[in-house]
């Protein structure tokens, strides 16, 4: 007998977990894009570089646990709901008011190095029974990305996130994945955006753009001594993030009246809001409070001239460097509490 990747149901950690070997409890059910499975990521080396063996052949006699490395890529179309949960756990700092949240990057001065964890949970099911049924325990996100374009349908909003797992598993996960979540999807037709002073939404010139934050984590010293051992194996004791990367990137056509290229020559310095949404109840807002235009680039899209720009997401003392604002139907996402849908 055999399976289909079509067979997969993936569970996301509602709640941030008590810690990081401690697994979520409450679950969100996703569908996603990428046909991919998480790898348990056991790594192993041999000792066929080792002298003593009594002959001069490179091929081991013996083969060593090492670790557990696991990791995977989300792709999905745009949906209020799962925006949240990825930008809420990629920033890390969530507050809410019963599905009004609001996302900032974490402090390491107040709240230390380590984001929110999570737990991941991949089954697929075979012949009356799982072909695979995994937990991955202790999770974090590397990276999330959303990308927007022109053109109608789905297709114009797009999300992908990365993650890395601490290597501690549970299989089976003994979790019963609930039914999958009811996703608004916010199509770009719904775009709000000023940059610089500048409405592209009044003007009719945006086509494209890319929102994306990097939390560029510490995998190698997440294996301390004493951080923990799976089937003699070591696994992570924590990931903590490194330098953080925030960028930005818009196309738009160029016209007469543009004003890119003199905004860049003169180095002003501006906000810039982007708002997308499906109703008036979910809905997602990036604000940068400070930005300057780092590069442009003409180019052209469809035989249309246009303007590429690339965005430096400046810091700012009092407002930082990105606030999300979001509402959807789930509560707790990030934090303890219990889900409600709506």
């Amino acid at each position: 007998m055999a399976t289909r990747i079509q067979n997969k149901i993936l569970g996301l950690g509602l709640h941030r977990q008590a810690d990081i070997v401690t697994a979520n409890t409450t679950f969100l059910r996703f569908r996603q894009l990428n046909a991919e499975l998480a790898p348990s990521g056991f790594l192993t080396e041999n000792d066929a570089n080792e002298i003593g063996k009594g002959n001069e052949f490179i091929s081991a006699s013996g083969v060593y646990p090492v670790s557990y490395n696991p990791l995977a890529r989300i792709d999905k179309y745009s949906s209020a709901e799962f925006m949240t949960w990825a930008f809420a756990f990629a920033l890390g700092k969530v507050a809410e008011a019963t599905g009004d949240y609001t996302l900032t990057p974490i402090d390491p001065c107040i709240d230390g190095l380590e984001l929110p964890y999570f737990t991941v949970v991949e089954q697929v099911c075979e012949s009356g029974g799982q072909a695979l049924d995994d937990a991955f325990i202790g999770c974090a996100i590397e990276d999330v990305t959303y990308d927007f374009n022109y053109g109608p349908g789905r297709q114009s909003g797009r999300v992908t996130c990365n993650w890395v797992g601490s290597g501690k598993m549970a299989t089976p996960s003994t979790v019963t994945v609930p039914p999958a979540v009811s996703e608004h999807y916010m199509l770009t037709g719904s775009m709000q955006l000023t940059i610089n002073g500048i409405n592209y939404i009044t003007a009719k010139t945006i086509l494209s753009g890319q929102i994306a934050w990097k939390n560029n984590l510490l995998v190698g010293p997440g294996f301390f001594p004493g951080s923990g051992m799976q089937n003699g194996a070591a696994i992570r004791g924590r990931i903590e993030i490194g330098p953080r990367a925030s960028t930005f990137t818009f196309t738009a056509r160029l016209l007469k009246s543009s004003t890119e290229y003199a905004l860049l020559i003169g180095q002003n310095t501006g906000t810039a809001t982007i708002t997308v949404s499906f109703d008036a109840t979910h809905t997602m807002t990036f604000t940068y409070p400070s930005i300057q235009y780092e590069a442009v680039v003409n180019g052209e899209q469809d035989g249309i001239v246009s303007v590429t720009v690339t965005v430096a997401t400046k810091y700012d003392p009092t407002l930082g460097v990105l606030t999300i604002t979001s509402q959807c139907g789930i509560t707790g996402i990030a934090q303890a509490g219990t889900l409600i849908t709506g």
